[in-house]
């Protein structure tokens, strides 16, 4: 496989799979007020009905990465479609196509423009990490497309407590001796911040989420930050004219492949990307 394959998802397919939305600084709370625990039920009604409610969407995202090697910006166009449809069409400046990543059911699809080169294979909550080595979930993607961590389902150990109009949401996390810290806007229960720490309450990733509007009377939020500081990176992706519950053709969702193009199955990947066993120890 091309060498410039992982780098360039690394800087900006594996960002297009993140169909988030800008914002926020840190905030230093208060200490923890005396209130009564807010309705945590409440809350994650609310946000379940606004993901019910979203059948299709598609949006224009303008992209701005910053590495520690290359800063850019891009465009993208997501299409989603439920139950399990998604497919994001990554563009240069001159709006000249660089990949489509398209998400069906079970299945995943990536197609390198410039190299005419595809990857393929079963999807997996794992797939960003086994081809890019990339620790982004599936499952946290469609949780920030929604702007709810817990379509996971991640609610059986939740820890809450109130600072004002701030409520803090803590629970363990799917991602191995780490915690997760949730902040919600009580007044419109929105969340506004997204955080991953491990044991040592060193940062892993955080989210941040504003710019909230209704679309089709529909709270979204048009702007979404992501920083990663295990690899220095930080995402910052702004939605333009979002549409919430349009007819989306079939085609849509149908990524043929280019005559000509090379082919790599998802599962040759992992094998090559798998540590030679040591031969004293088999």
């Amino acid at each position: 496989m091309s060498q410039e394959m992982p780098n360039l998802f690394i800087r900006i397919g594996a960002l297009a799979l993140c169909a988030l939305l800008l914002a926020g600084c840190a905030v230093i709370r208060p200490e923890a007020e005396n209130t009564t625990p807010p309705d945590i039920n409440y809350i994650l009604a609310t946000l379940k009905t606004r993901y019910d409610l979203v059948d299709s969407m598609r949006t224009l995202m303008n992209v701005t990465i910053e590495t520690p090697d290359q800063d850019g910006e891009l465009r993208e166009f997501l299409s989603y479609q439920k139950p399990d449809k998604l497919r994001i069409d990554v563009m240069g400046v001159f709006n000249e196509p660089k990949v489509v990543a398209l998400a069906v059911g079970k299945s995943f699809r990536i197609y390198f423009v410039a190299e005419n080169e595809v990857i393929k294979g079963e999807l997996s909550d794992e797939v960003i990490k086994d081809i890019f080595d990339v620790d982004l979930r599936i499952s946290d993607i469609r949780s920030s497309i929604f702007a709810n961590p817990f379509l996971n389902g991640n609610v059986d150990d939740l820890e809450v407590e109130s600072y004002g109009d701030e409520y803090l949401i803590q629970r363990p996390s799917a991602h191995a001796g780490c915690r997760e810290e949730i902040s919600i806007l009580a007044r419109n229960v929105t969340v506004i911040k997204w955080r991953i720490v491990d044991a040592d309450d060193k940062l892993i990733q955080e989210i941040t989420f504003s710019g909230y509007k209704e679309i089709g009377m529909i709270l979204r939020p048009l702007r979404v930050a992501i920083y990663r500081p295990v690899d220095g990176t930080r995402i910052f992706i702004e939605s333009v004219n979002p549409e919430i519950n349009v007819e989306m053709s079939e085609m849509t969702f149908s990524l043929p492949i280019p005559e000509g193009s090379k082919v790599y199955q998802l599962s040759d990947l992992k094998k090559n990307r798998s540590p030679e066993p040591d031969a004293d120890h088999p």
